[in-house]
Formats: structure tokens, C-alpha cells, sequence
């Protein structure tokens, strides 16, 4: 049975469950911690990271300014190539789009993509009531969903696991639903995700219909963009028939260019890395290369009327990265679980109540309440989410709609209270002095904690000792001359002026199509506050600043950082290094694409067999390796793109053997991640590849080869003379 959030406790209720579990709280600690410190080192590396996130917020804003015109270009981009678009204004809708096309494909059970707008309907749940299971594949949502629990992270959903509890889930419940865990298996990270590949392996094979999200969705090519680690998300992408991706319509991206800045700003934010082991970047149907149904359905389910509020629509820029859960004291404290909701942090405190506005419940009520104000998930946003300013916004709607529902509670009469005392400057002084008595009482007896109603603040901390002398009687007796003016403000009752803007836009209720229903809301939320689409908003395209054997050894440095290995060849040896890399790995089985150049394979002592005709899944699984080309590689980011261009063949080749082999001209390698964008085709199926598939979901420690292929060698070819440049 699929496990829900609670939402009918607050989450003040929920957090002080959380808060006694010490585990929990140790995990929390040290995995934000390394988190933090190795998105700090990844940012400090790009010296225009501010203009990053600058360009990332004004293209975010300006998608939300035009969000009606750009939804309908992706339609009209994603029908083109051979894509079904389906709307859906609400979860129950979505949900239902799904159910119905996993049945006319006649499958009983999908794989999962990790998907934060999935779990956000309840998918999982939807599809079971219907008897078709949802296998989660991400290695972290598998532990999850095998423990019957619930992610707590964005990022790392098991993050509130160690090793021995997920090894004692893999031994008891793998075998109820697939292969199981290898009766020896120890908690030794390596050996967990071995065991999650063996047991996914055969699903990922045999499955027709697969789901996933997006991170980007591009107007002007109408492609989808998947950032990932594993593989697992490659393998629900590119091995079943039918591919149905469930999107935000917020996750629009207006062109190709604009997709530079935000492939710097994720994987930085994210996992502190420089970019992720694997993109996957599409449009629609490529014929015999993939998915051969595509069907895009995109979610409103509160987005409009988000989009309707001046100040709370900043909070549909969000690219889910989750830099602010890293940096959040609250969060660090209480956990995921405490927000009852599958967007914890202070991302889901500004998300969720506006979202579900119009029926929140006690859960969303509070959470606008689940902050410090601290402002370390302002400065930690990749695209300058102004997260407290979201909150106090949503905080003073919780109390006017209570103060409209109740004429009498403790909290008005309190601030009432307040209010009076800060009215009258002889009240005031009065209780400044009473104060001071009270300090004098509190620090002799030296009391940890208050007495009732002011017992539930002490109740999580000590009472701190307070100061002798009160601020007014310190400036009183070292500043005479400005007492009086001071007193005068007072006197004459100055207030901080405060603006209320009513955001509320009556929407037409009785439009029977959901495209147009979420279409007519768009269009009555325009608000149009951002500048327009110009090229200064956006980070350079500009030629390499380096020479090219600048770029090889960035490359090269990037490459083994990501632990693959690098041979520099000249453009006569590459068929030597090639045998040598094979022999090196025991590879004796290999594939090739059918326009690979002779030159690269002569004299090969293996089976070398051409993809043509197409070699089926198995009987690549029963290969050994794959040698290739590319299209380009980046070096500052250490990745290389397959565009399925000349010598790459199908995606399929470069993802099922375990050895991959990818031979790059060095007049191929770009600097930065712009040009290189630049560069490709937006139209083509690409395959970013940032060293070897990998994952950290196991207390952060780094394990290789999860479910693409384990080891990657990269033969860089130089094509002139180097002593005659």
C-alpha cells in the first residue's frame, strides 16, 4: 500500500515528533553540512555566478509574464514531433490522463523517473487503486518505497536512512516485488546499490511504459530536459515503447539559449557538482531511437492562481534544487517528514499554501510559519527567490483570514495587547522598568525556563539571561539631546506604513476544456513585470577563452574528477589506445555504430559487432562495450554530449554495457557550458555524460555505476600538429 503525507496535523505538531528522533537529526547534520560546503566550492569556481542567477530569475519572470503564449508554442513544438499533449487543471485529472494511457497500452505496471510533480498529485496512489504498480527507480524513492515511507529531501529522499537500516529494508522487501537482495548483502554502500541494480535491471528491460518529470520544458524546439546521477532515469526514458511525462506548467523555458544558464545554475545548486552525470534532452518521437509514443501532459493543479499574486508567484522560478533545504536551521532540525507535504523546506513552507489556496488545511496554514526569517534560503537561491519576503506575505494572509473568521482568540487579543502598550509612551516606560525588575529576578534565580503562557517558547530552549540596563536607559544617559525626539515619534504615533495588494482574480468557472480553462487563467494573471528577452539577460555564448590545450587539459582534469579515465592520442593511434582500453576492462564483446571510422577499430582481437540491423535490448545488455563519437564535449564541466549524430548511433548503445568508450576531436571541445549549447541542434535527441553514472543516496558516499555504465574512457584526439601551432 502507497504511503500518504498527513496533512491534518500543523506542522508545528509534526516537528515536535520529529525533534526527538536523534538519528534523524545526525544525518540531517552531517549530509546539509556536505552539501553546503560542495555547493560553495562548485559556485566559487564561475566567477559570473551572480549574473547566472540574475539571468536565471529575469528568464523565470519573464516565462511567468508569458506563460499563456509560450505553453501554446511548446504544444504546437511537441505535436510536430510526433508528442500528444494532454492538460490537467487539477492532481485528479492528471492522474486520471495517466491511468488512461498506461491501460491503452495494456500495461499492469509502469517505471518511475524520480518526480517531485508525481508525488505532489499522489500518482503512485492513483495507479495502484486502478491495479497497476509503480515501480520507483531512482535509488533513493526505491528505498523509500521498499521501507513503506515517505522522502524527506528533494534531492536525497532516503535521506534520513543509514546503511544498516537500508540494508535490512533490501533483505526484507526486495524479494516481495522483484530480485532479491543477495542474502550476504552488508550495509557497504557499493553493495546496496549493486543490489538495487540487480533488482531493477529486469524491470528496466521489460517494461513498455515509463513516467517521469521534467526540470525543463523548452518552448521554441518543444523538448524536455531530465537531469540525473543513476542512469535509472536514462533507462525509463529511452528503453520503453510509451514515455508519458508529467509536467508543471511553470517548468517552461521560452528558447534553447536560455537553457546555458540554468544547465550551470541546477547541477551547482543541487548536487555541488559542475553538472550532473547524465542529461537527457528530447522532442517528442525519434524514429527507432526511444520512446515511439510520447505523451506530455502538463499540470496546473494551483499554478495560475499562484501566478495571479504579485508576490507569491516568484515562487513558480523555483527549479527544484533544493539549495535552500541545505541551508535552512529549521529544516536541518525537524526533517522532511515535519512538513507533511512532498516539498519540504522553506521551498514547500511558500509553495505548498499557495498551491492549495482556497482549501488549506491546518498543515498549510502553519507552515508559513516553519522559519526562522533568517534569509539563508534568499542567498542560497540559484534564482533569487525572495523566500521571506514570500513568507511574512503569506503569514499576514493566515491572519486575516483568521481575524475575518473569529472576532475574539488569544493571538488578537495578544496583539491588541501590544498594540496598546507600544500606543502610550508612558505605558511604555512603565513596563521598561518592569522589565528591568523582571531581568534582575530572572538572572539571580537564573531560570532555564518561563513560566505558562510563555512556557511553549522555552520548551525547545533555554530562557537567556537578559541585560541589566534596557537599550532606552543606556541611549537616555548617553544621549540626552536625542531623547526628546525620539519621544516625539513615539508621542505622535508614527507607524511603519504597510501595503496589502488583493491579488484575487475572478476565473471563469464554467470552461468545460482543460486546455482552455488553464490557458483563460494565464491569460487573466498577466501581470507583465519583467523586462523583455534580450541578450543582456543572458550569460555569453562566447568563443573559448582558452586555447585548445587549455581545453584538453580542463577536460582531462574534469574527467578524472569524475573518476573516468583519459588517453590523449594522436589521430593515427587511436585504434592502439581503443585495443589497449578493451583489454584493459576484459572487454570482448563490443558494438559500434555503423558509420564508426575503420581507422578507430582495425586490428581490434574482439567480437566487434555493427548496430545494424538494430540489436535488441538483451542483446546489448549482453554486451560488453560500446565505443562511440560525440558531438561536442564542454570542458569546463567535464561533459560530453551524444546528439545521436555522426559515429553515435542510437541512445541506446551508449547506455546498456557497462564499458563505454567516447572518442573526441579536440576541436570538439568547447569551454563553457553556453557555446556549447550554441553549438547543438535543439531538435536532436542529446545525451549529456559527465563521467560514469553514480549516486551519493547512501549517507553521501559516492558509489559508481548504479544502472548506466560503470566505467568510462574517453580517448581525446588531437587533430594538428601541436608543434606547429
Amino acid at each position: 500500500m502507497t504511503k500518504s503525507f498527513n496533512s491534518e496535523l500543523s506542522f508545528q505538531k509534526l516537528a515536535d515528533a520529529e525533534l526527538g528522533n536523534s538519528q534523524l537529526r545526525s544525518n540531517l547534520s552531517r549530509a546539509t553540512t556536505t552539501i553546503r560546503e560542495k555547493r560553495l566550492r562548485a559556485v566559487g569556481e564561475l566567477s559570473d555566478w551572480e549574473s547566472l542567477r540574475a539571468s536565471g530569475a529575469a528568464i523565470k519572470d519573464y516565462v511567468l509574464d508569458h506563460l499563456e503564449e509560450l505553453t501554446k508554442q511548446l504544444e504546437s513544438n511537441v505535436t510536430k514531433r510526433g508528442g500528444v499533449v494532454h492538460w490537467a487543471r487539477t492532481g485528479d485529472e492528471a492522474n486520471a490522463i495517466v491511468v488512461g494511457l498506461v491501460n491503452e497500452a495494456s500495461a499492469t505496471s509502469v517505471v518511475k523517473v524520480k518526480s517531485m510533480v508525481t508525488q505532489e498529485i499522489e500518482l503512485n496512489a492513483a495507479l495502484e487503486r486502478h491495479g497497476i504498480a509503480a515501480y520507483e527507480t531512482d535509488l533513493a524513492e526505491l528505498i523509500v518505497q521498499l521501507g513503506h515511507d515517505l522522502p524527506s529531501h528533494i534531492l536525497v529522499p532516503a535521506i534520513h536512512k543509514n546503511r544498516s537500516e537500508i540494508r535490512d529494508i533490501f533483505l526484507n522487501e526486495m524479494a516481495r516485488t522483484g530480485i532479491a537482495a543477495p542474502t550476504t548483502l552488508t550495509d557497504d554502500p557499493a553493495e546496496l546499490a549493486a543490489a538495487a541494480r540487480a533488482h531493477l535491471r529486469d524491470r528496466f528491460l521489460k517494461a513498455t511504459v515509463g513516467v517521469s518529470g521534467a526540470n525543463f520544458l523548452i518552448a521554441d524546439s518543444g523538448g524536455l530536459v531530465i537531469v540525473e546521477s543513476e542512469g535509472n532515469g536514462r533507462m525509463c526514458l529511452t528503453l520503453p515503447e510509451t514515455l508519458i511525462s508529467v509536467v508543471g506548467v511553470e517548468k517552461i523555458l521560452p528558447d534553447w539559449k536560455s537553457l546555458g544558464v540554468f544547465l550551470q545554475l541546477l547541477p551547482r545548486s543541487s548536487t555541488g557538482e559542475r553538472m550532473n552525470p547524465y542529461t537527457s534532452i528530447f522532442s517528442g518521437v525519434t524514429p527507432g531511437d526511444g520512446p515511439q509514443h510520447f505523451h506530455l501532459v502538463l499540470l496546473d493543479n494551483g499554478r495560475t492562481s499562484t501566478l495571479a499574486d504579485p508576490v507569491g508567484r516568484e515562487v513558480l522560478r523555483c527549479i527544484r534544487c533544493s539549495a535552500c533545504l541545505n541551508v535552512c536551521p529549521v529544516y536541518e532540525r525537524t526533517g522532511g517528514h515535519a512538513y507533511g507535504n512532498p516539498y519540504p523546506g522553506p521551498i514547500g513552507a511558500v509553495l505548498v499554501p499557495q498551491l492549495r489556496k482556497g482549501s488549506r488545511s491546518a498543515l498549510e496554514n502553519s507552515l508559513p510559519f516553519a522559519s526562522t526569517l533568517c534569509g539563508a534560503c534568499f542567498e542560497a537561491c540559484p534564482v533569487k527567490i525572495d523566500i521571506p519576503k514570500i513568507l511574512v506575505k503569506l503569514r499576514s494572509d493566515v491572519v486575516d483570514e483568521g481575524r475575518a473568521e473569529h472576532s475574539y482568540t488569544a493571538e488578537l487579543v495578544g496583539m491588541k495587547t501590544v498594540d496598546a502598550v507600544f500606543s502610550s509612551p508612558r505605558t511604555f516606560q512603565r513596563l521598561i522598568r518592569l522589565a528591568n525588575f523582571a531581568s534582575h529576578i530572572t538572572n539571580h534565580l537564573k531560570m532555564r525556563h518561563l513560566p505558562p503562557p510563555l512556557n511553549q517558547w522555552t520548551k525547545g530552549r533555554d530562557t537567556p539571561s537578559l541585560p541589566n540596563v534596557s537599550f532606552r536607559s543606556w541611549f537616555a544617559s548617553t544621549h540626552p539631546d536625542s531623547l526628546d525626539s525620539s519621544e516625539k515619534c513615539t508621542a505622535n504615533g508614527l507607524q511603519p506604513r504597510s501595503e496589502f495588494v488583493d491579488s484575487s482574480t475572478n476565473l471563469v468557472d464554467d470552461v468545460s476544456n482543460s486546455r482552455d480553462a488553464i490557458l483563460t487563467a494565464m491569460a487573466g494573471s498577466h501581470i507583465d513585470s519583467s523586462p523583455p528577452l534580450i541578450g543582456s539577460l543572458m550569460t555569453s555564448d562566447h568563443a573559448s577563452e582558452l586555447s585548445s590545450d587549455e581545453r584538453i587539459n580542463q577536460m582531462c582534469e574534469r574527467l578524472i574528477d569524475y573518476r573516468a579515465s583519459v588517453v590523449i592520442s594522436d589521430i593515427t593511434d587511436v585504434a592502439i589506445h581503443i585495443r589497449e582500453l578493451l583489454a584493459q576492462r576484459g572487454s570482448m564483446k563490443v558494438v559500434s555504430p555503423t558509420d564508426l571510422p575503420e581507422s578507430w577499430v582495425y586490428g581490434l582481437d574482439v567480437s566487434l559487432t555493427v548496430d545494424d540491423p538494430p540489436l535488441t535490448t538483451t542483446q546489448l545488455d549482453n554486451t560488453d562495450a560500446t565505443i562511440t563519437g560525440c558531438a561536442i564535449a564542454i570542458s569546463e564541466s567535464g561533459t560530453i554530449v551524444l546528439d545521436a549524430g555522426a559515429r553515435q548511433g542510437r541512445r541506446t548503445l551508449s547506455l546498456l554495457p557497462d564499458h563505454l568508450i567516447v572518442v573526441i576531436n579536440e576541436d570538439q571541445i568547447v569551454e563553457r557550458v553556453p557555446e556549447g549549447v550554441a553549438r547543438l541542434n535543439a531538435s536532436t535527441a542529446q545525451t549529456w555524460i559527465s563521467g560514469p553514472s553514480a549516486t551519493s543516496d547512501i549517507e553521501l558516499e559516492r558509489v559508481e555505476g548504479v544502472h548506466g555504465p560503470r566505467i568510462l574512457d574517453v580517448v581525446i584526439v588531437r587533430t594538428t600538429d601541436p608543434l606547429r601551432r
